[in-house]
């Protein structure tokens, strides 16, 4: 799967090479993919993640299934891929991505080495990806230097309400489950590689989305008092 990256990549950068306007034409072949990976998620996740019966009961022990890891894969191996064109590229946030993409794909091969512990990383993955279309739609207007204040407000609350409500239950939901398993088979749970490793990810990602939204707000906020 790497290769659909890498080829939509050269796709794109070589397309924009007819475009006659000056713009980081690198950084928006990477928004593009991002764009694609983000969108690719959220077509295969969706029924996957509708179709499961009570998947919070416990954390799971079963294997990973096919199509999940089919997914979960795709994801691992574009986040490589994005770290390397972040190298290359001249973007204001590149470290950030870098460590999030570092972060997000150790996370997933874990996951997908062991075989288990599986549902909270799709879960996660889902969340962090279904506001990222928007995200690209800023990027864009950033790369073009259009500002719309209306539009920035939207995707400040849009962002709000996945990072900054679902995220934080999904937190004290992840957190009830491992207190419930140590209630029933002991604190030998905390032992368990996987499961804390997706518990710390997702606290990370969380704490991270908190401070992104605080420094949105802020953002946001003084852009209106300029407008004024």
């Amino acid at each position: 799967m790497l290769y659909q990256f890498i080829s939509l990549f050269l796709v794109s950068r070589g397309l924009q090479e007819l475009i006659p306007l000056n713009y980081d034409k690198h950084i928006m072949s990477n928004i593009t993919l991002r764009a694609y990976h983000s969108l690719g998620c959220i077509y295969y996740l969706t029924p996957l993640l509708l179709k499961m019966e009570n998947p919070l009961n416990e954390i799971e022990t079963s294997r990973v299934p096919s199509d999940i890891e089919f997914v979960l894969k795709r994801s691992a191996q574009f986040f490589i891929w994005d770290i390397y064109s972040l190298s290359l590229s001249n973007e204001k946030n590149k470290m950030l991505y870098t460590l999030h993409h570092l972060i997000s794909s150790g996370t997933i091969m874990y996951s997908l080495h062991y075989g288990i512990n599986w549902y909270f990383v799709s879960l996660g993955l889902f969340l962090g990806e279904i506001t990222n279309p928007i995200t690209q739609v800023c990027a864009i207007c950033e790369v073009l230097n259009y500002y719309n204040i209306s539009f920035e407000r939207f995707y400040f609350m849009c962002m709000l309400f996945v990072r900054g409500v679902i995220g934080p239950c999904l937190t004290l939901i992840m957190t009830y489950q491992i207190g419930n398993l140590c209630s029933i088979h002991g604190k030998e749970v905390l032992y368990n590689k996987s499961i804390i490793i997706n518990y710390i990810t997702l606290i990370s990602i969380t704490l991270g989305s908190i401070d992104w939204l605080n420094g949105k707000y802020k953002e946001i906020t003084f852009s209106g008092i300029k407008d004024k």
